[in-house]
């Protein structure tokens, strides 16, 4: 297998591109090399990875296989590549990075990081439930949540999950008691359900709370977050940051489909800039 890595090289752009000819021009080779290049892999493999048809090549179970540890490998690559890079550059001007509140607290000290590093930048953190168009460079690095984007000119990275889950103030347990939840009545809640929302707790809270009981809506989090501490109504906060802060108590479990999926996104135009790499890697380094 040592001897194969241009043939998985080869491989992998079949399969991003969909067809040898797309992948002859991205590679600049000529069609015969793709296929020699496949057949030679296949065979070291001793299985198909691709099926063989006038429009194209499709993955068999073990090439989405091969897809998987590609794209992974292909992705660990291109990020050492762009920290070696990164290391020797005169990283400066300003890098604008959009958030949902909840992740600020856990992505500022990489943030403050960066620019110790890299003195000569300026950061800009915007928070909202407004998505800032990375076309219109309105931001340079975006940490989204909810399904993984696929707009064709975003480059998508997996970052990190948070786990929700229901939260009140102890004044608040003193005067309504405990919440079960099979009995959630003589209980009030604040939150944003509705079909406005994409995070699947506020679908939960819209399915099984009973509109009356929702004393305080908003698509803030931080009013939100406020609200619970004021003693206003039970509501869902992650659990990194409830826990980090205090002064809450946790009143039913962080079930799994609460938990929110995030992704870092960026525009392919500036991607690979110094800058943003810079900043992609310092972010990164909360998880390791």
């Amino acid at each position: 297998m040592m001897n194969l890595w241009t043939e998985i090289y080869t491989a992998y752009r079949v399969a991003t591109a969909g067809t040898v000819s797309k992948a002859a021009a991205e590679l600049g080779v000529h069609r015969a090399t793709v296929n020699r290049h496949i057949d030679a892999l296949e065979a070291a493999l001793g299985t198909r990875l691709f099926l063989r048809h006038r429009r194209g090549y499709q993955l068999t179970d073990a090439g989405q296989e091969f897809l998987t540890v590609a794209e992974r490998s292909h992705e660990m690559l291109e990020d050492f590549f762009a920290r070696m890079r990164v290391q020797k550059a005169d990283v400066a001007g300003e890098v604008i990075v959009t958030t949902l509140f909840p992740f600020t607290d856990f992505i500022l000290p990489a943030i403050l990081n960066f620019r110790r590093r890299h003195p000569k930048t300026r950061v800009t953190v915007t928070t909202g439930n407004k998505l800032l168009s990375l076309e219109r460079a309105e931001a340079h690095v975006a940490l989204r949540v909810g399904a993984k984007p696929t707009h064709g000119d975003y480059v998508v990275q997996p970052f990190c999950t948070l786990d929700f889950a229901l939260f009140a103030h102890p004044d608040y347990i003193d005067r309504y008691g405990r919440p079960d939840l099979l009995d959630l009545s003589g209980h009030w809640f604040v939150g944003n359900p509705g079909e406005e929302s994409a995070a699947p707790f506020e679908a939960w809270l819209a399915k099984n709370i009973n509109p009356e009981q929702i004393v305080l809506k908003s698509s803030n989090a931080k009013v939100l977050e406020t609200a619970v501490r004021d003693g206003a109504g039970i509501g869902f906060i992650p659990v990194s940051v409830a826990e980090r802060a205090g002064g809450l108590e946790q009143v039913s479990p962080a079930l799994p489909e609460w938990t929110v999926k995030s992704w870092l996104v960026t525009h392919v135009d500036v991607h690979r800039s110094d800058k943003v790499q810079a900043m992609l890697t310092h972010l990164k380094s909360i998880l390791t």
